[in-house]
């Protein structure tokens, strides 16, 4: 199950719940841009997505990984900047396909079009209500 939005149908179908003891900020699940991936290629070229050509980040023969992981990476994990999926219960388990937000919307942060989350529903309800 490899594409994110597994995780939506399995809220919305029982299989899935959110865990009680989730700590805030911390990514378990999703598209792993920014978090825990990044694309090499025979060039040595460093690609954010592999799916997104304007996401190369750097070069193995120029720069070091380190620096690179920590820098240039850093804007593809400010999961704030998503415009649905940050206010989505989900955020931590999903955040869609960001390279078809872009390739669709020109944004990397924009709506996953596959997303079918109703933005007044459940899944957007406030906690403090």
């Amino acid at each position: 199950k490899k594409d994110h939005l597994w995780t939506l149908y399995e809220y919305e179908t029982g299989d899935f719940r959110l865990p009680a003891d989730v700590e805030k900020g911390m990514i378990y699940g999703g598209c792993n841009c920014g978090n825990c991936h990044i694309t090499i290629l025979p060039s040595g070229d460093i690609y954010a997505c592999r799916r997104v050509a304007e996401s190369k980040v750097g070069n193995v023969f120029e720069d070091r990984i380190a620096d690179v992981w920590v820098t240039s990476m850093e804007s593809y994990r400010e999961y704030n900047r998503f415009s649905k999926c940050s206010r989505c219960k989900l955020l931590a388990w999903c955040r869609g396909c960001p390279a078809v937000a872009r390739g669709t919307n020109g944004s990397f942060y924009a709506n996953d079009p596959q997303c079918w989350a109703d933005e007044n529903g459940e899944l957007f309800a406030s906690e403090e209500a």
